[in-house]
């Protein structure tokens, strides 16, 4: 097999300190630059984050996933994606 994303690197993400204050950090990034619109702070982020609009599923998914659970864990969520993952 030419690659693989291990199970630690994911923890790794998920569990770091570094992630979390992050995502902190872009939370409050998406409500100043995008204001209070949910829906254009989750276009905004999948511009930063990953360099392309979200499809209709992953934005309305993203939409019920940021009203449920805020800004830091729909950002953490995103920078847990697998083209965050290291692929070796």
């Amino acid at each position: 097999r030419s690659r693989s994303n291990t199970p630690l690197q994911a923890l790794n993400l998920f569990n770091s300190r570094f992630v979390i204050q992050l995502a902190d950090r872009l939370g409050d990034r998406l409500v100043r630059d995008a204001g209070s619109d949910p829906g254009a702070q989750i276009d905004h982020a999948f511009r930063l984050l990953l360099a392309r609009p979200p499809d209709e599923i992953e934005h309305e998914a993203s939409l019920d996933f940021l009203r449920r659970e805020g800004h830091q864990a729909f950002c953490r969520a995103l920078l847990n994606t697998s083209e965050f993952l290291f692929v070796f």
